[in-house]
């Protein structure tokens, strides 16, 4: 079974490689028709919730990462740059690249930009950003930025519109009559793309309501709450965790493809939470991933194994939660690091054990091999009071 996994995998990145060499001279849509009718056999590798295999996830990363850069340089060439999903920012393109939506959801601000030829006329370009904020407004999401035509028709990532109760729409007015509003609000200017030519684009800038995040995160407390007393866990340390990896963006994605809420990479934590949870091997796809309720298991799932598996023994509670966030940031490697000159960490406990919560919080924060990962334990660690006062029925905002 393995070599006929291998075999497969090498297959597959021979032919993508000739097929490359064939698609470097035709726009997006032609190189996605011919990918799509040459290659249809290969679209049975991926099911609609796991890879069965390192190699089948491995021939699907290699597909995608293909495609995304055609995507991309053709984005680029059309309209002199590029946005990307990131871990805050929830970016999709729609119309063949032709509309291009960028939610900031640490910021609470929104752009919808619709690209036009330059003798487009105003009214059109009105017309087009109406139609982009509508569909923006009820859009559940898609599995990547890139578009897609059945995707544009049918997206279902999320069970509900990913900015739902986030829009301030005045009670006086339907969606419809908000979005042709709006769109008298829009700004129009020329771009020049990397293939010389000049296009209008129309900008529209949006701002979601003033307790955006807050209101997210009430999406998701059920999950929260279910999962952490599943596996004995804090909510406030869970609540904290998912705003400072994704500020409660359910369509996060960052440079390490981490997705989702709790920023789950696919090969490494979710194959691991999936094995404990399934007692087989699997690598989850990005449209389990991004499901906030599959994703909040996933994470709270690999808490516990970093709590009771790689960092067991840790006798005062305080520090252990705070051995635990570091080690979701940066592994429990790094953490032993922290206190001696290896990742066993086992052989780190003495230490650890001996020393008091606030001698520990100061050590991790002076030995911690990464920058990053000490201001990301400081950062939770503060968002937790705020998230205990939430849950306790305080009103402290969370927008932090």
């Amino acid at each position: 079974m393995a070599s006929n996994n291998i075999l497969f995998a090498f297959l597959f990145i021979i032919i993508f490689c000739q097929f490359d060499l064939i698609a470097q001279d035709l726009s997006w849509e032609e190189y996605r028709q011919q990918r799509e009718e040459q290659l249809s056999q290969f679209q049975a590798v991926q099911d609609s919730a796991l890879f069965a295999s390192e190699a089948e996830y491995e021939a699907f990363v290699f597909q995608h990462e293909m495609e995304y850069q055609q995507f991309r340089d053709e984005m680029e060439r059309q309209w002199g740059d590029f946005k990307e999903r990131t871990k805050k920012n929830w970016v999709e393109y729609k119309k063949g690249g032709k509309v291009r939506w960028d939610v900031d959801f640490e910021q609470g601000k929104g752009t919808v930009e619709v690209l036009a030829d330059e003798e487009a006329n105003d009214e059109s370009l009105k017309k087009e950003i109406e139609e982009a904020v509508l569909a923006l407004i009820s859009s559940r999401g898609s599995e990547t930025e890139m578009p897609d035509e059945e995707a544009d028709e049918q997206e279902n990532v999320l069970p509900e519109p990913v900015l739902t109760d986030q829009i301030d729409i005045p009670e006086d007015l339907d969606t419809q009559e908000y979005a042709k509003e709006l769109s008298d609000n829009i700004e129009i200017k020329d771009v020049r793309g990397e293939d010389g030519k000049v296009r209008k684009v129309a900008v529209l800038n949006l701002e979601l309501v003033p307790d955006h995040l807050r209101t997210r995160a009430e999406k998701f407390r059920e999950e929260v709450q279910t999962y952490s007393k599943q596996y004995e866990l804090d909510p406030t340390l869970v609540l904290a965790i998912i705003h400072t990896e994704s500020f409660f963006n359910p369509m996060a994605k960052s440079h390490a493809n981490a997705l989702g809420l709790m920023q789950i990479v696919p090969r490494t934590a979710g194959r691991d939470v999936y094995r404990i949870l399934n007692g087989k091997d699997a690598i989850p796809s990005a449209d389990f991933l991004f499901q906030p309720d599959q994703n909040v298991l996933f994470g709270a799932t690999y808490l516990d194994i970093l709590m009771n598996r790689y960092l067991r023994g840790v006798d005062d509670k305080t520090v252990h939660e705070y051995l635990v966030i570091c080690a979701y940031n940066t592994g429990a490697g790094n953490v032993a690091r922290a206190y001696i000159n290896s990742t066993n960490f086992n052989s780190a406990r003495d230490e650890i054990n001996g020393m008091s919560p606030q001698e520990n919080y100061d050590h991790l924060m002076a030995n911690l091999p990464w920058d990053e990962t000490k201001d990301y334990l400081k950062k939770v660690t503060e968002r937790r009071a705020q998230y205990q006062q939430w849950l306790s029925g305080g009103e402290e905002s969370s927008e932090e």
